[in-house]
């Protein structure tokens, strides 16, 4: 069996095994996450806003002189289709943007939007937008993260909406391993992430200029971060979660697949007599476990995949009233709202759409708009206490982790992000 570098260090930390100057004996301390992510929600005119590294369900992560550019995909409601622009805002790894577009951007310091098709023979019209970047008018200067803001056309005030994503280097070897850490309380492992980084020559600092963020199927607000590296293993930086900031079981996200608007899986039933068509769910069950056979989409909408009479799903996929029901523990009114967020509205909660309790059926229901397609959501609330409430559900244990190492570089006063990997449990 082969033994990694990265087993041998955890042998040495944990059993200390390996002797080093007690300068050296340092923890990967946690410092804040990335608290301060916000962006602006999508409007009502909005829908189904993707943005992806060439596969639907890949993290929109651009990789400089990678050749594979980003896309956005997005809906706008009705039949008012109409040029708009897109902005770019960089930010350091704590998501406070900063840097002027100068720094960061390349050519110009905008982009209009005019590829858009209008849906045909869709019950409810839409206009669907594609644009690919980097492109002939927007390029990179600088790796790090960033903000996408979609507005009207010449009016970057006029928000539409916003989306995270993120631009790499490639420079160091990386590599990251996954550990189990099991306590008496839990069924299911927690997941403690380890990362070796080897620094690239070429940069000057400190080895306390380094850090690194993971986060767990693309959940960016949810990032936990280590600074200070442990050093037993020079040149090589460690960085890994203290046990009790590790990543914790958590409860399994529902799957709804709505490639075909048929009866059938987690479709209860159609109607198709109304405009739009009404899609009834079976209900959700607290209680109820996760699996592994439902697709892992890591936070993502999936489109490509659905089923239409015409053709491309883009601009022939239906829209439909899709009626979720979902059935608290132990069937109880909870103390606080309760909502549904998913990648359908970008996991965000709209705090004017909260879910209806049902006295007499026990149980909460609610309807959205949504798009005939593949997709990934939970029940939550702003509340902590109907949060803690809602996670009864069994996790799965397959996820995706990803980690950032990132650089503070005086030189330009910000973040860059080096390198990223991406694993999966299992």
């Amino acid at each position: 069996m082969r033994v990694s570098r990265a087993n041998i260090v955890w042998i040495c930390l944990f059993l200390g095994a390996c002797a080093a100057p007690p300068e050296t004996q340092r923890s990967a301390r946690r410092t804040p996450a990335p608290q301060s992510l916000q962006y602006a929600a999508a409007v009502d005119e909005v829908r189904t806003a993707q943005l992806y590294a060439g596969r639907e369900n890949a993290l929109p992560i651009f990789q400089l002189g990678s050749g594979i550019p980003l896309t956005l995909e997005f809906d706008l409601m009705g039949r008012q289709a109409r040029p708009l622009s897109v902005y770019f805002y960089h930010a350091d790894r704590l998501w406070r943007r900063d840097l002027s577009r100068s720094e960061y951007l390349l050519a110009f310091h905008r982009d209009d939007l005019f590829d858009y098709v209008l849906s045909t023979n869709t019950q409810l019209s839409y206009t669907h937008y594609t644009y690919d970047f980097p492109n002939s008018s927007i390029g990179f200067r600088l790796s790090g993260n960033y903000i996408l803001r979609v507005a009207e056309q010449g009016r970057e005030d006029a928000v539409l909406f916003e989306r995270p994503f993120y631009v790499a280097e490639s420079l160091g070897p990386v590599s990251l391993d996954l550990q189990n850490l099991l306590t008496g309380q839990q069924a299911m492992p927690t997941i403690q992430p380890l990362l070796s980084y080897t620094p690239p020559p070429q940069l000057t600092g400190a080895v306390f200029d380094y850090s690194v963020c993971f986060i767990r199927n693309g959940e960016h607000k949810a990032a936990r971060c280590s600074q200070q590296p442990n050093l037993s293993a020079q040149p090589d930086l460690l960085f890994f979660l203290e046990p009790e900031e590790a990543f914790r079981p958590q409860e399994g996200d529902f799957y709804m697949d709505l490639r075909r608007l048929q009866p059938g899986g987690q479709v209860e039933r159609i109607s198709f007599v109304s405009s739009p068509y009404e899609v009834f769910m079976q209900p959700d069950y607290a209680r109820f476990p996760s699996t592994s056979v439902d697709p892992l989409l890591s936070g993502q909408s999936v489109i490509s995949r659905a089923h239409t009479y015409a053709g491309d799903p883009d601009t022939h996929g239906e829209y439909a009233r899709v009626q979720f029901r979902y059935v608290p523990p132990d069937e109880a009114r909870l103390p606080g709202g309760v909502y549904i967020v998913g990648s359908f509205n970008g996991w965000s909660i709209d705090l004017g759409r909260e879910l209806r309790w049902d006295a007499e059926k026990r149980r909460y229901e609610g309807t959205l708009l949504i798009k005939q397609g593949e997709y990934e959501y939970r029940y939550t609330s702003p509340d902590p206490s109907v949060r803690r409430a809602l996670r009864a559900r069994l996790p799965r244990v397959d996820n995706q982790y990803t980690a950032l190492v990132y650089f503070r570089d005086l030189s330009f006063g910000t973040d860059r992000l080096l390198a990223f990997q991406h694993v999966f449990s299992r």
